[in-house]
């Protein structure tokens, strides 16, 4: 084998090892920051995994804001901000993380305070959902 076969071999062999997936850099909107904001519920929805609601409360633990979970219908009227979130699963030999979206809303307001995401390339890991939701909470605390 010559060695730029041996080259090009090496590389389709990191892009397939990589999997091509990312965690795109948070956005924020509006002028409250965020660090201000420690209380927080997160909605768990009947179509996504409670799993990675609860992954999203202790992420948000680590930004020094209290998290209880739950149904928007049990939302408390006192929190500063919800969050929303859809996580998508797919199945090859076992399930994985397919694609995940944060949202932060302002809980007076009503209006997006942030939002994160997660994707798979074409060429998909097995990623750990809890180090995604934990890279997807940081990006938007860390979005200017």
């Amino acid at each position: 084998m010559n060695r730029k076969t041996f080259s090009i071999l090496g590389l389709l062999l990191a892009l397939v090892v990589s999997g091509c997936s990312t965690v795109e850099p948070g956005k924020r909107y509006g002028g409250t920051p965020l660090d201000s904001m420690k209380t927080a519920f997160v909605v768990i929805g009947k179509d996504y995994d409670p799993k990675i609601g609860a992954n999203i409360q202790e992420a948000l633990t680590q930004h020094g804001v209290t998290a209880s979970a739950g149904t928007l219908a049990e939302k408390p009227k006192d929190v500063a901000f919800y969050v929303e979130y859809e996580d998508h699963w797919r199945w090859d030999l076992a399930m994985y993380l397919f694609s995940l979206d944060i949202r932060f809303i302002d809980n007076t307001t009503g209006q997006a305070m942030g939002s994160g995401s997660f994707r798979q390339g074409a060429f998909h890991s097995f990623p750990d959902p809890r180090e995604k939701v934990f890279a997807v909470v940081g990006s938007i605390y860390s979005a200017k």
